[in-house]
């Protein structure tokens, strides 16, 4: 076996066994918190309207990871990756991590100096779209999962098209509600379609348990 084919192994084992269409539900989940907040600033305020959700996002996760335990790795097995993949996996993780530090950065520094008055409010939502589309680039490059790039240029899409529907008078909450319901339940629908695959194509203990090192 090349080199090439370990490659290629080892990258249709990931998909197998990581590209189950869960972590699909989890963006999914984040996606809808930034529609839904907005209808609930004005009764809960700002603050609470999103901290509201973090028992929710945890929920969702201790469930993705009861799934991903309970129902995933008894069909699919479980695979022990190579240097090459773990160095891809790991550059990913700091270099997102980079990417929301610095997106907190800028949200920071803009909420403690700018005056609202004197920005241009489409000026944010491009910053927010910039930033997504570059961190879901990097994903779909670095885990090789090209979807993962579509959602990013639908939730780059998302903040202009509601800007533009707000300034229009056809949304409230700059469009927010709607444009990241849509691309929620988009995501969602695409992570269950997978799920669905995934499950139906392996029955409970086809897996094999471990697959080499890799490369």
């Amino acid at each position: 076996m090349t080199i090439t084919d370990l490659k290629v192994a080892e990258r249709d084992a990931f998909r197998a066994t990581a590209d189950d269409g869960l972590w699909d539900l989890m963006i999914a989940s984040v996606v809808a918190m930034f529609s839904i907040a907005p209808l609930l600033s004005g009764s809960l305020g700002d603050f609470w309207s999103s901290a509201i959700f973090l028992p929710v996002l945890g929920a969702v996760y201790l469930t993705i990871r009861l799934v991903r335990e309970r129902v995933i790795a008894p069909r699919v097995g479980v695979v022990e990756y190579g240097p090459r993949r773990k160095k891809r996996l790991r550059t990913f993780g700091i270099v997102l991590m980079a990417v929301n530090l610095i997106a907190l950065a800028l949200g920071v520094v803009a909420f403690l100096t700018f005056d609202s008055s004197a920005v241009d409010p489409v000026v944010f939502p491009i910053v927010l779209s910039l930033i997504v589309l570059a961190a879901s680039s990097l994903a779909a490059w670095q885990l090789e999962i090209p979807r993962l790039f579509l959602y990013g240029i639908l939730l780059a899409l998302g903040p202009l098209f509601g800007e533009w529907l707000f300034r229009r008078g056809l949304a409230s909450h700059h469009g927010f509600p709607i444009v990241f319901g849509v691309a929620a339940v988009v995501i969602a629908v695409s992570g269950l379609l997978r799920f669905a695959r995934v499950t139906n194509g392996n029955r409970a203990g086809d897996g094999p348990r471990t697959a080499g090192n890799g490369v």
